[in-house]
């Protein structure tokens, strides 16, 4: 008797705990329904029409004014701006009138390390790819038009707005797309270029002897040495580096030629190009380069903190 009644009291509190889920269920249910839309209040998420309307509408003049801010200045910086020379230049420039120099190639602007494996073509083949992408800039073809001008000897008066036409021949036989720039024997060439800088002209040394000689300037920058040119000289960065870079060739050997500047700008100019062929670096050693350009306005400035004037890169050659 005890046993059956012991049963149907179980079977009443299993019967009582179904109901409350069931009761439990159905009132977080009607929580959700509520809160996304209360019936009695009028209410959806939690406000009325009027609430909701006056969020939109909040939003809505606060994102007008910013866009009517951004306009206003966008108006007002075409208002003192120029479409062709920039607002500050020369001693207010953070430039201060002195062009950087760049290096190519660079397949991965993270790092300025050149490697590569002599006689593996999947290792220069990115290096070659980016160095043929710079000339392709240089092919006739694209030099062509009134507004380009030969200045092998010189770019007569008046001209300032017209545009020098570079010769890629210039750039020397050994250094070239079909011999693989020279990554495949070993002797990797490198573009060196200066960096456009408004107005800018170049001070070039009067004579050989006005070059500075100490132990960053390696003596072939005298025996190189052109009027109408601005010099470059690569040497090695430590006195291990200057052991192990090997001898340099360059093309064109004078340097820069000063008649492509000032650069004012001028549609389709392009600035002059030094390819620099390292002949017969040390194989399996980091080499530490430094490439400087010297003339009256840059020299002084040399400074490897904030590249005025100069480039530094590793290579390393297996």
């Amino acid at each position: 008797m005890n046993s059956q009644m012991d049963s149907k009291e179980y079977l009443n509190l299993l019967d009582e705990n179904d109901k409350r889920l069931k009761e439990d269920n159905l009132h977080k249910w009607e929580v959700l329904k509520e809160s996304l839309y209360n019936f009695r209040n009028g209410e959806f998420f939690g406000r009325d029409w009027q609430s909701w309307w006056r969020t939109v509408a909040f939003h809505l003049g606060f994102y007008a004014c910013l866009v009517l801010l951004y306009i206003t200045l966008l108006g007002f910086f075409a208002l003192i701006g120029d479409e062709i020379y920039p607002i500050q230049m020369g001693k207010n420039s953070a430039l201060q009138e002195i062009p950087g120099m760049a290096i190519r190639p660079v397949s991965d602007f993270e790092t300025t390390l050149i490697h590569f494996i002599q006689g593996k073509p999947a290792t220069y083949k990115p290096h070659t790819d980016h160095i043929q992408t710079i000339l392709d800039q240089y092919e006739n073809e694209k030099q062509v038009g009134e507004n380009f001008i030969d200045c092998d000897l010189g770019k007569p008066e008046g001209m300032e707005q017209k545009v020098c036409r570079f010769n890629v021949d210039k750039l020397g036989g050994m250094c070239t797309w079909q011999k693989d720039f020279g990554y495949d024997e070993g002797q990797p060439c490198v573009v060196l270029k200066l960096n456009r800088l408004m107005e800018w002209i170049p001070d070039t040394y009067k004579s050989s002897s006005d070059i500075p000689l100490d132990e960053d300037n390696p003596h072939d920058a005298r025996d190189r040495w052109h009027p109408d040119f601005i010099g470059v000289s690569c040497h090695g960065r430590y006195d291990a580096d200057i052991e192990n870079i090997g001898n340099l060739t360059y093309y064109p050997p004078e340097g820069f030629p000063r008649f492509f500047y000032p650069y004012l700008n001028q549609e389709g100019f392009r600035s002059p190009l030094v390819m620099v062929r390292f002949e017969n670096p040390v194989n399996g050693v980091l080499i530490n380069v430094v490439c400087k350009a010297w003339a009256n306005n840059i020299t002084p400035r040399h400074n490897e903190n904030d590249r005025l004037g100069l480039v530094t890169f590793e290579l390393l050659v297996d």
